[in-house]
């Protein structure tokens, strides 16, 4: 079956043996990952194919999910993988979540990024910093993603760090557009929206193509200092948006630092110890593979994949197996 066609299901299903409290008899592994056909499933959809390559009698059975009900469902047994950000990690497991509540489940491995913070701005609005904005109290529109969305905390805590709260925004007559990527760049391009902030996005992202046909744009460049509060806040590490990420599409920036958001994928602390091993093991074998399913996928190197997974700890099996490769 080719990987399209698995992509194209909405479950996903290779033939499984579970140990430890799962039991020893053969039975099927439930996994979440986000929304079908997307990134986050496209990557599940390929760790199970990977697995049923190198454990004939494993079946990973892969379904839609959201941020916090997969960390839900992961930590009461109903499922025994999700797809999760690292950010997601730290805040569920601290009990710094939504709910308030402290999740327990373990990590298996870093897999994709890094998204990073990112404000683009059409250079003919005439704002080069944040600073700027707070300074001369801007009546800037920004627009952002949807309030559910993880990555949208993180840009409004981005702001707040340079004094712009959407209190003091809306008091300069300015406001917080919460709206999707497409949209939010279409609004940029169109004037009806003067920044586009993403708290999390891959760079350089192929939407701004578009922006740069209309006219030349910017990057606002983010404190080490602010970057840093922003990243201690969601446990995250940082990384640096090297120079002329967007030279390609009209874009221009210094280089900064950024606050990462890494795609990671989590198990029930449960799992049998050798499953798990041999789960990771079965995904290095295969990483080539992934590699060539996204290209944000080249981050999994052994160093990235077990730094990258957040505050909660490692599973002891895929601990083990980062150990042998020593």
């Amino acid at each position: 079956m080719s990987f399209k066609k698995i992509i194209c299901a909405t479950v996903v299903s290779i033939s499984t043996i579970v140990g430890g409290s799962h039991g020893a008899m053969a039975e099927q592994l439930k996994m979440v990952s986000g929304s079908v056909g997307g990134g986050y499933f496209k990557a599940a959809a390929a760790f199970s194919e990977y697995v049923a390559a190198e454990m004939p009698d494993i079946k990973i059975t892969v379904g839609p999910g959201t941020t916090w009900a997969n960390v839900d469902q992961l930590d009461s047994g109903k499922v025994d993988l999700a797809v999760i950000e690292n950010v997601v990690s730290s805040l569920a497991w601290t009990g710094d979540s939504p709910t308030g509540d402290k999740y327990d489940f373990r990590m298996l491995a870093a897999v994709r990024g890094p998204s990073v913070v990112q404000a683009f701005v059409p250079v003919d609005r005439g704002i080069e910093s944040f600073e700027q904005i707070f300074k001369e109290k801007r009546s800037i529109r920004i627009a952002t993603f949807e309030r559910s969305q993880l990555v949208t905390a993180i840009a409004i805590d981005t702001l707040a760090e340079y004094g712009i709260t959407p209190e003091k925004l809306k008091s300069w007559g300015g406001q917080l557009i919460f709206t999707s990527l497409k949209q939010g760049f279409e609004m940029l391009g169109d004037g009806i929206a003067d920044m586009w902030l993403t708290g999390g996005s891959f760079y350089p992202h192929p939407a701004a193509a578009a922006l740069g046909l209309k006219g030349k744009y910017r990057l606002l460049p983010i404190s080490s200092d602010v970057a840093g509060k922003v990243a201690a806040k969601y446990g995250m590490q940082l990384t640096e948006v090297p120079a002329g990420a967007y030279a390609d599409s009209n874009g221009e920036n210094e280089a900064y630092s950024s606050p990462m958001v890494v795609v990671t994928f989590a198990v029930n602390k449960d799992l049998d110890d050798d499953l798990v091993y041999n789960m990771m093991d079965a995904l290095w074998k295969h990483r080539e593979e992934f590699y060539a399913v996204h290209k944000q996928h080249k981050v999994f190197t052994i160093d990235f994949a077990q730094a990258n997974v957040g505050s909660a700890p490692i599973h002891p099996g895929a601990a083990r197996w980062y150990a042998d490769q020593k």
